[in-house]
C-alpha cells in the first residue's frame, strides 16, 4: 500500500455504469476526496475493497504507529486489483473497466449489478511502469483483463511512436475503439485463434538491437510463457519489460496473490 497521502485509502461511490461490450462493464466513480488524486496515472494498479453486503460501508486499511497496514478489528474485506482506465479531472471521475466473466466472481458480480450510489473502497494508484516511454518500438500483449491498461497506455505514447498491440477478445463485438498513434498497429485476436503463437511470431521480425518496450499482462500461463521467450531468446532488459499476470485460471486473487508477486519479481 502506498504511503503517498494522495493515494491513501478512500471510499468511492458509483456515479454511473454502462456495458461497453458483451464482456466489459465500465463504471464511473465519484469521491469527495478526489481533489488530490494523482493525475496521469491511467493504466496504473489500484486496489478495490468490496463490502460483505452491497448496502454496507466497506472497511478501509490504515497504518498503525509502527507504520504497519492494519484493518479495523482485523477484518480484511474482499480485495481485488484493477487498473485505472481513466481519471477525468474536470469531472472528478475515476473510470474502471470490469470484465464480465461467464462465472462471475465477487468483483465482476458487483460491477454487473452496480447502482448509482453504491460504495466501495479504493487504495492507490501504484505499481510498476507499464512501458518505457523512451523506447524505439512498443509492443502490448494482453487479454480482456489487460485491455483497460493497454488502451490507457496507448493514449500516453508520443505521437510518432511505432509498435503493435495484440489483444485477445472473446468475440468480435468485444473490440473497442482505441486511440493510438498512427504508427501502432492493433491486432484483435479471437479466443479460438493461436494468440500466443501469433504474438510470439511477431518477435522474430523485430530488430532487438534497438530499444523495444514490451507490455505483457493477462492470464498467468501466457504471461510466464511469453516472458520466458522474451528473456531467454531476446534478452530483453527488465527496464523494457512489464510482465504482470493479472489472474490465474481456476484461482481467486486470494489463492494466487503470493504466486503472482513471485512471477512479477522473478528475473528469469
Amino acid at each position: 500500500m502506498a504511503t503517498n497521502p494522495n493515494t491513501a485509502p478512500r471510499h468511492i461511490q458509483v456515479h454511473s455504469s454502462v456495458q461497453i461490450s458483451p464482456h466489459m462493464q465500465r463504471i464511473y466513480f465519484r469521491s469527495d476526496k478526489f481533489a488530490d488524486f494523482p493525475l496521469d496515472e491511467a493504466g496504473a494498479h489500484i486496489k478495490l475493497f468490496f463490502p460483505e453486503q452491497r448496502s454496507a460501508m466497506p472497511l478501509l486499511p490504515y497504518r498503525n504507529e509502527l507504520g504497519k497496514i492494519v484493518w479495523p478489528e482485523g477484518k480484511r474485506p474482499v480485495t481485488r486489483t484493477y487498473t485505472i482506465r481513466d481519471f477525468i479531472a474536470d469531472e472528478q471521475l475515476l473510470v474502471v473497466d470490469f470484465v464480465r466473466h461467464a462465472d462471475f466472481g465477487t468483483a465482476a458480480n458487483w460491477a454487473v449489478h452496480a447502482q448509482k450510489g453504491d460504495v466501495i473502497g479504493l487504495a492507490g494508484p501504484g505499481g510498476p511502469a507499464r512501458f518505457n516511454p523512451e523506447a524505439d518500438y512498443f509492443i502490448f500483449i494482453g487479454d480482456l483483463s489487460a485491455l483497460p491498461m493497454i488502451a490507457a497506455s496507448l493514449e500516453q505514447l508520443r505521437a510518432d511512436a511505432q509498435g503493435e498491440a495484440w489483444i485477445e477478445i472473446e468475440q468480435a463485438s468485444d473490440q473497442q475503439p482505441l486511440s493510438a498513434p498512427q504508427g501502432v498497429q492493433i491486432h484483435w485476436i479471437s479466443a479460438d485463434q493461436a494468440f500466443e503463437d501469433a504474438a510470439a511470431g511477431s518477435f522474430k521480425n523485430l530488430d532487438w538491437s534497438s530499444s523495444i518496450s514490451v507490455t505483457l499482462a493477462g492470464e498467468n500461463t501466457r504471461v510466464v510463457a511469453l516472458r520466458k521467450i522474451l528473456r531467454q531468446q531476446y534478452s530483453i532488459s527488465k527496464a523494457n519489460l512489464y510482465a504482470v499476470p493479472y489472474w490465474k485460471r481456476g484461482h481467486s486473487e486470494e489463492t494466487y496473490h503470493d504466486e503472482r508477486h513471485s512471477v512479477m519479481d522473478d528475473e528469469g
